[in-house]
C-alpha cells in the first residue's frame, strides 16, 4: 500500500511539475522534436544488411499513431531470414505510444503468447507469439524514454513522469522487431530477434535523442 501510494504521489508531482515548467521548457521541446522529424538507421546492423528502402507507411497508421515519424525497413539475417524493424518516434509526448497488441488484435492477428523476454543483460523487451491462418511471427518490442528501455508500458510511462519531473521533455520511442517462425521453431526466431536487438541497442540509444 505505501508503494503504491508513493507511486501515485511522483505521477501527481511528476504531473504538476510539467505544466509548472511547461513554458519555459516550450522552446527547447519544439527544436527537440524538430530534430527528429525522420529517422535515420544504418543499412547494416552487426551482420543484418538492409533489404532494399524503408517501407512505405499508409496514411491511416499515421492517422492512429499521430505521427509521421515512423521508420520501417526489412533486414536479412545471418541465416537469410528478414527480419523487420519499426520505430514510431513519439516526440517529447506519449500520445504515439500504445500496445501494438491492440493493432496485430485489429488486423487480424490471434495472440498465441506474450511474455517479458531479457534482451542479453541489456534489458527486458515483451515477447509475442501471433498466428494468423497458416503464418506464425514472433514479435519482440520495447519502449525507449531518454535513456531507459523496457517493454512494460506501464514502467515507461513512469520513466517518463520520473524524467518529466526532474530533467523535464523526455522523448519516447517504441521499437519492434517482426519476423517470421520458420521450420526451426519459435525459439530461434526469438534467439535472431534478440540477437538483433542486441546489435541495435547501441545505434538507437546514440541516434534516437
Amino acid at each position: 500500500m505505501k508503494h503504491y501510494v508513493i507511486t501515485l504521489v511522483l505521477l501527481a508531482a511528476a504531473s504538476a511539475g510539467h505544466f509548472s515548467f511547461l513554458a519555459a521548457q516550450e522552446e527547447d521541446v519544439v527544436k527537440k522534436d524538430a530534430v527528429m522529424q525522420t529517422l535515420d538507421m544504418p543499412e547494416q546492423i552487426g551482420a543484418y544488411r538492409a533489404l532494399g528502402n524503408q517501407v512505405g507507411v499508409d496514411a491511416h497508421t499515421v492517422d492512429v499513431l499521430q505521427t509521421s515519424t515512423i521508420f520501417v525497413r526489412n533486414y536479412l539475417s545471418p541465416r537469410g531470414a528478414p527480419v523487420q524493424l519499426t520505430i514510431v518516434y513519439a516526440g517529447t509526448t506519449r500520445r504515439s505510444l500504445h500496445f501494438p497488441e491492440v493493432c496485430l488484435v485489429g488486423d487480424g492477428w490471434d495472440i498465441q503468447e506474450q511474455a517479458p523476454y531479457p534482451v542479453g543483460i541489456l534489458f527486458t523487451a515483451k515477447r509475442l507469439v501471433l498466428a494468423k491462418g497458416n503464418q506464425t511471427e514472433a514479435v519482440l518490442y520495447w519502449f525507449k524514454t531518454g535513456d531507459d528501455f523496457t517493454g512494460n508500458f506501464f514502467l515507461n510511462a513512469m520513466d517518463w513522469a520520473m524524467e518529466q519531473f526532474t530533467r523535464g521533455a523526455p522523448t519516447s520511442s517504441m521499437i519492434k522487431l517482426t519476423m517470421r517462425v520458420g521450420p526451426q521453431g519459435r525459439e530461434a526466431a526469438f534467439a535472431t530477434l534478440e540477437d538483433f536487438a542486441e546489435k541495435l541497442t547501441p545505434i538507437v540509444r546514440d541516434r534516437i535523442k
